[in-house]
């Protein structure tokens, strides 16, 4: 039995954030029967629907806030109003009852700050997945995602990433939880071609492979309220050659805390934290190489209007402080908006 509140909750902020870096994860706690019954009431979207064994869900979002720096620039910092909209639907199909089950998962981003004269994102998320019941409170996942990502305004960086990841959920109790994942990712941008430190073009595009192993707990602390904690470590390798500029070592880590106030209000509060480490990429007095740390706090308040529709905000702040001086900023996001089902 997956909590409600986490299944949603990571899909609003996604939409909220344009791919935030923390979200809510999805739990995989059986027993808590009061709060999965009173989360499943509140939140829009998650009215089981089905064709014969097949299930399905179908969610979307329309919002729209203020971003105080959205180029994440120090000495540049552009702030504009933003609209974006989300849809996302997934199946589910039981290929053996009760031991195997088969996911997939469509999402689509459009993302638009009025600054600028086209869209800054269309991000299309392709999923399949398999669940596996392989002893009495662990389930091992098998997953693959293809993600479709174009920026109209700024083509080079358009990019096709595949993921391939797997991992073991282990509910230790009926009210705690724990996951540890490994996951491969590829990601080609097909117009960025790569260059050496010279600043000269190669042939070839930019392709960057990660490698992350992450781990995950949950708990349960009583009927409305639910603490998870993350922590990620990867590698990041890229062809670009020029100054080795994208191939760094990182550790994220952060805390949610999910709250069910009233039988309509409900929301989260989150902090976050990464640390990069370059391999090669120095500071301008190229005295030492650059590390970056960033702060992240966040925070979500919803209400539900109806059962098939709930409004929202979304805050998140972030502040990146680095050895780089032109890579430290601040930023500050607000959004607000209807969240709803089909």
């Amino acid at each position: 039995m997956r909590s409600k509140l986490s299944i949603l909750l990571p899909y609003i902020i996604l939409s909220a954030l344009c791919l935030s870096l923390f979200s809510l994860p999805a739990a995989a706690v059986e027993g808590d029967e009061v709060l999965e019954d009173q989360l499943g009431g509140l939140i829009p979207g998650l009215m089981d629907k089905k064709i014969g064994k097949l299930e399905f869900d179908i969610v979307g979002s329309d919002t729209m806030g203020y971003e105080s720096n959205y180029n994440l620039d120090r000495y540049d910092e552009d702030s504009s109003l933003f609209m974006q909209d989300t849809i996302g639907i997934y199946t589910r199909y039981p290929l053996i009852d009760n031991v195997c089950t088969l996911r997939t998962s469509y999402d689509f981003i459009w993302l638009r700050y009025f600054e600028d004269s086209e869209p800054n994102l269309a991000d299309n998320m392709v999923g399949v997945g398999i669940d596996t019941q392989i002893a009495d409170g662990y389930l091992w996942s098998l997953d693959y995602l293809a993600d479709f990502v174009t920026f109209p305004h700024d083509k080079e960086i358009n990019y096709v990433s595949n993921h391939i990841g797997t991992s073991i959920t282990h509910d230790i109790t009926d009210w705690l939880y724990q996951r540890i994942s490994y996951e491969f990712s590829y990601k080609r941008y097909s117009k960025w071609k790569i260059t050496n430190n010279q600043g000269n073009f190669f042939m070839g595009d930019r392709e960057d492979k990660k490698n992350s192993v992450s781990h995950q707990f949950g708990l349960f602390v009583n009927d409305k309220t639910s603490i998870t904690t993350d922590n990620e470590i990867y590698y990041n390798d890229s062809t670009e050659q020029f100054l080795q500029y994208y191939d760094y070592k990182s550790y994220r880590g952060g805390i949610t805390v999910n709250h069910v106030a009233t039988e309509k209000l409900y929301g989260s509060v989150n902090f976050g934290y990464q640390y990069k480490a370059y391999d090669k990429r120095s500071v301008s007095d190229r005295q030492r190489d650059q590390r970056d740390h960033l702060f992240i706090y966040g925070g979500s308040l919803f209400y539900d209007v109806i059962p098939s529709v709930s409004i929202g905000t979304t805050v998140d702040y972030r502040n990146n402080v680095s050895y780089e001086n032109d890579q430290q900023y601040e930023d500050l996001m607000i959004s607000s908006g209807v969240y709803w089902m089909f």
